[in-house]
């Protein structure tokens, strides 16, 4: 049964999207500078990210160039986060999680946002969509905290859904009902129909999960009424795959192939619902063969197998966790460098008394000489030399004393 996870952190409806799309160079020319030109393609790629998911890559890549080039260290983090957002659409899982670790590294250096949520929901449902509900879990909760601390009901919501869709996952279905309950509850107080259907979806999937067939129907025939009503194809296209498949478990073999035939012709020749197609093919193979209509289940089967294979293929899969592990290590790095910076900073912190008369530094109850001290505790090995200062003062002396012994000889 599919789940919708949602990474989006729009703060109003999906519907609210500008009535005319700007190409680039319009928005290049139409602002002041480049700087308010690059947070006008990032609000753009967020806003079009499901509507025209190229337009939107196409403004990510856009803003991440500019900011790159003029070293916008916190419009860069967001570009990043837009493209991943972008890819994740795309379903191309590695490009997203790419993108979205880059964004975690530029908000390390820059302190945490709301922006800074949106990428680790990218990175949670891409686990979700791999199996990983742990490291999903992880993610999804990480960024609620943060949406609870800006005040974002609307994205709190998201991470809401996304948390309860890691607890269908685990088969915990009552959990899941509750977190889809309370989601519900926020975005039905903000008016957000798209979000409304969204998680209608994903009760409707939880009753059937739980052998409530009906009810589940029910609510999915709701969320259908709603995205539909808002033209939201990805909810559409979800619903009626889930709808599919409850029919076919409650022997409607027939409404479950139509409503699955319906999914593949909205989502078909769409690369940003190319993620929902394979499923719907395996359920169409499964429903045809359950009414002895063999030719027509191997090749659903036969579509289901190609479109998997290029979405989460072996190689894709590898790519995956190779990024994975790089941001793993390098975060590794990261925090073992700051460790040992901040010590280093508590060392030299602590009060050193030093004698007024040698020079030399008290240390572990003995004086030893400087050099020594610097080595015991900073690992710093001294070298012997002389400033230019002391230097003309020794030669003036060594003059002095030549003179001196000239003199004498004299």
């Amino acid at each position: 049964m599919s789940q919708i996870s949602t990474e989006r952190a729009a703060t109003k409806p999906l519907n609210a999207q500008p009535s005319s799309v700007e190409t680039i160079e319009q928005i290049l020319a139409s602002s002041p500078t480049e700087i308010e030109a690059i947070a006008k393609l990032n609000r753009m790629a967020k806003q079009l990210v499901r509507k025209d998911v190229q337009v939107a890559l196409n403004y990510a890549q856009k803003a991440r160039e500019l900011a790159e080039k003029l070293q916008q260290t916190d419009l860069l983090a967001e570009a990043f986060v837009n493209t991943g957002n972008a890819y994740y659409y795309l379903a191309r899982y590695d490009r997203a999680l790419d993108h979205s670790y880059r964004a975690l590294k530029l908000f390390d250096e820059i302190g945490t946002t709301p922006t800074k949520a949106t990428a680790q929901q990218i990175i949670g449902c891409v686990n979700l969509h791999l199996g990983e509900t742990d490291q999903a879990y992880h993610y999804f909760t990480q960024a609620a905290e943060i949406l609870v601390e800006a005040g974002d009901q609307l994205a709190y919501s998201n991470a809401l859904m996304n948390i309860g869709s890691v607890y269908f996952h685990k088969g915990n279905y009552q959990e899941a009902l509750s977190y889809y309950f309370k989601t519900l509850s926020i975005r039905e107080a903000n008016a957000d129909k798209n979000g409304v259907a969204e998680v209608m979806a994903n009760i409707g999937a939880t009753y059937y999960a739980l052998g409530d067939s009906e009810e589940g129907i029910e609510w999915l025939k709701k969320s259908l009424d709603v995205a539909k009503a808002e033209e939201n194809v990805s909810v559409q296209i979800t619903t009626l795959i889930n709808l599919g498949e409850v029919y076919a478990a409650v022997n409607r073999d027939y409404k479950a192939i139509d409503a699955l035939l319906d999914s593949i012709a909205l989502a078909s020749g769409k690369a940003e619902y190319k993620q929902y197609l394979w499923v719907a093919y395996l359920n169409l193979a499964n429903t045809y063969k359950k009414v002895e209509k063999y030719q027509e289940a191997l090749e659903a089967y036969e579509q289901c197998v190609q479109i998997k294979e290029k979405i989460l293929g072996v190689e894709a899969e590898r790519k995956i966790k190779a990024i994975e592990l790089n941001h793993a290590i390098e975060k590794a790095k990261r925090d073992a460098e700051m460790e040992l910076a901040q010590k280093k900073i508590k060392k030299l912190e602590e009060i050193v008394t030093m004698c007024a008369w040698s020079g030399k530094i008290q240390m572990d109850g003995k004086w030893v000489k400087i050099e020594q001290f610097l080595e015991k505790r900073f690992g710093i090995r001294v070298s012997h030399g002389i400033s230019e200062e002391e230097a003309e003062k020794v030669f003036k002396q060594i003059d002095k004393e030549n003179q001196s012994r000239a003199g004498e000889t004299d």
